[in-house]
C-alpha cells in the first residue's frame, strides 16, 4: 500500500481487497494461517496530505476560472474588433448606435440632421457642429 500514491489508491479502491489478498495469502500459509478475505473499509489520511490535496484542487479550479475569464475577454475583444470593422465600412452605424444609446437612457425621441442629434426641444444632444 505504501508504494502507491493517494490518487491511485482512491481510483483502485474497489480492487484493493483482491490486490491485498493476492499479496498476503502466500505469506499466510507458512505461518499456518488460512486467509479468507481482506476488506479495506476506510482510509485514514494525514491532515497535511488532506490540505495538500485541497490546495491542488483549489489551484486547479483557480486555473480553470482564469482560463474562462481569458476566453471571455478574447471573445469580447473579437466582438469589438468586428464592430470596429463594421463602423469603418459604414460610418452611419455609429450614429445609429448613438441614437439607440441616447434613446435607451432618456426614453425621448431624437431627430438626426446635418447639425447632429437634436432632442425633442431642439437642444443639441449628440455629435455634429454646434449651432450658432
Amino acid at each position: 500500500m505504501a508504494e502507491r500514491d493517494l490518487t491511485s489508491l482512491l481510483e483502485q479502491r474497489g480492487e484493493l481487497d483482491q490486490i491485498l489478498t493476492e499479496a498476503v495469502e502466500p505469506q499466510a500459509g507458512p505461518l499456518g494461517l488460512t486467509l479468507r478475505a481482506i476488506a479495506v473499509r476506510d482510509f485514514i489520511v494525514p491532515s497535511e496530505l488532506k490540505r495538500a490535496v485541497a490546495d491542488i484542487v483549489s489551484a486547479r479550479l483557480a486555473g480553470h476560472a482564469a482560463l474562462e475569464r481569458a476566453r471571455g475577454e478574447t471573445a469580447a475583444l473579437r466582438d469589438l474588433a468586428n464592430a470596429a470593422r463594421q463602423v469603418a465600412d459604414n460610418p452611419a452605424l455609429l450614429q445609429l448606435r448613438l441614437l439607440q444609446q441616447i434613446e435607451a437612457s432618456t426614453g425621448n425621441t431624437f431627430v438626426v440632421g446635418t447639425d447632429g442629434v437634436l432632442g425633442a426641444g431642439g437642444e443639441r444632444v449628440g455629435p455634429g457642429p454646434a449651432r450658432p
